[in-house]
């Protein structure tokens, strides 16, 4: 170990994935040439600023980074926008169906907004098996 080595946060790997984004490698202007810099109104954070400290200074800040946040989040979660995190697996096999039961349904408007209804009819179909399979295993209601 090296003696006055700053100890791994989470941050350094954070500003870490944020230095690698196409836009910072890009040339900079000249500084006496200042273009709008996008910055938070509310605590006065810039993107660079973000970027070198590896996170927000408030709540705001998403708002106002928003457009660059998709790529980082990308690099995140393996190329994944949404985390949609993990399943405990103790509990696993009730929220497992009713995360099936959610996609089927997303699938199931899908469907018959492309009046695509025989296909509809099955995944209907399927919602309804696990519903009661859900059910049946004295589940909580679907709905709450």
């Amino acid at each position: 170990m090296f003696p006055h080595q700053g100890a791994f946060s989470i941050n350094n790997l954070i500003a870490g994935l944020l230095n690698m984004d196409a836009s910072l490698k890009e040339p900079k202007a000249p500084s006496f040439h200042n273009e709008h810099i996008l910055q938070c109104e509310r605590c006065k954070m810039t993107y660079a600023q973000f970027v070198k400290v590896g996170r927000f200074g408030c709540a705001s800040c998403y708002e106002t980074f928003r457009n660059h946040l998709p790529p980082i989040f990308r690099k995140l979660h393996g190329g994944h926008v949404a985390h949609e995190g993990k399943i405990p697996k103790r509990v696993g096999g009730t929220l497992y169906v009713r995360k099936q039961i959610g996609q089927l349904k997303q699938m199931l408007q899908e469907l018959i907004a492309k009046e695509q209804f025989e296909k509809a009819a099955e995944v209907r179909d399927q919602i309804r098996e696990l519903e009661a399979k859900l059910n049946a295993g004295g589940g909580a209601s679907l709905y709450e």
